[in-house]
């Protein structure tokens, strides 16, 4: 008798949740595959997506109302972005940008972009799309392009396997180009270090000097540690980053020969480039054109950091030649931008040392 109560009471309780689980639609994705990258136009169903991203994109009848759809469209995209991935087996995924969605009676469309370091390496189309609320939430992948594929994924099986894809010897430059300026177009760090080595001025053969001696420093320990020769603990290489900015700031207050400062650049350069590396085995590096990759990496920080430099210095030479500044309201700047990176660099090692 107690048993059957228990198995009673057991039945009670797992009605409700049943009844109040979510039972999905089936979605589907049509992925075309494209060299290196891919696009995938994904396909769901209003309803689903209510109850997965927190919106409340359909009416009566459970069609997708146009008007809703467009206000909560950032949370629609954060959600199949977040669920519907291309990227490396094994490894990071791929960089993707996503279009509006578009409504389709009761469904909705996202048009996915993937961009894909051309390392060699095999790829997988990961989705994750509505496993929170159904264990039998199914989408269907139709691949198309230089692979064709059909597939059927599931909780159990979220992971569609494909093969391989090299880039050309110039897609594989241009990439690693493009990835070096980046690097240095979002690595405030390295901008900040710039910034106190470029902040006395000092003429353009010494500015040259340092930042030359800088790139020459950060591309053998770039090499060395994608090569595996050397592999410094990463958050020591962080720290010593952070503490390379706050020397290189601090020493603008008691230094105002900047003439043998390109021995301070390379000397802080061989740290940095091992941060460097960090960041482009991020990106993957292909075993087939590893020579290009680094050269092409360099290159792309080489150019972020002279773009930089330029930009700072004409904007620099245009704040002081426009206002007739002397020698001493252009010293109380230099001291200024130094107390900015000096506070910053401290912050960040601080940040660093107590990670």
């Amino acid at each position: 008798m107690r048993l059957a109560a228990a198995l009673a009471l057991c039945a009670l309780v797992a009605v409700p949740g049943a009844a109040l689980a979510h039972q999905t639609k089936l979605s589907s994705s049509r992925l075309t595959l494209e060299g290196t990258g891919a696009t995938a136009l994904v396909e769901l169903n209003g309803a689903d997506l209510d109850a997965a991203a927190g919106v409340a994109i359909t009416g009566e009848g459970g069609a997708v109302l146009p008007e809703r759809l467009a206000a909560q469209a950032e949370a629609v995209l954060r959600y199949v972005s977040a669920n519907a991935r291309l990227g490396f087996a094994g490894g990071a995924d791929c960089a993707q940008t996503a279009a509006p969605p578009r409504l389709l009676r009761e469904h909705v469309l996202v048009g996915l972009a993937f961009r894909c370091a051309p390392t060699g390496r095999a790829r997988e189309y990961r989705v994750t799309l509505f496993h929170e609320l159904d264990p039998a939430a199914r989408h269907v992948v139709t691949v198309e392009g230089s692979q064709r594929r059909f597939a059927l994924l599931g909780v159990g099986n979220a992971r569609l396997s494909l093969a391989p894809a090299a880039g050309s010897l110039v897609e594989t430059l241009r990439h690693y180009v493009l990835a070096g300026i980046e690097h240095i177009a979002i690595g405030y760090d390295h901008i900040a270090f710039l910034l106190a080595v470029i902040a006395p001025g000092g003429g353009f053969w010494a500015l040259f000097a340092a930042v030359t001696a800088f790139t020459a420093a950060h591309s053998i320990t770039l090499s060395l540690a994608v090569l595996g020769v050397v592999a410094p603990p990463v958050r020591a290489i962080e720290a010593l980053i952070a503490a390379s900015i706050v020397y290189a700031a601090a020493e603008n207050f008691v230094v105002r020969d900047v003439r043998r400062r390109w021995r301070l650049t390379f000397a802080f350069g061989l740290v940095h480039g091992f941060g460097f590396a960090a960041a482009l085995r991020e990106h993957g590096v292909p075993a087939d054109a590893l020579a290009a990759a680094l050269a092409a990496f360099n290159v792309g920080v080489e150019l972020g950091q002279l773009a930089i430099v330029a930009a700072a210095l004409l904007l620099w030479r245009g704040v002081f030649s426009a206002s007739g500044a002397g020698a001493i309201a252009e010293r109380r700047t230099v001291l200024g931008v130094s107390a900015v990176v000096l506070t910053l660099g401290l912050y960040w090692l601080g940040q660093r040392l107590l990670q």
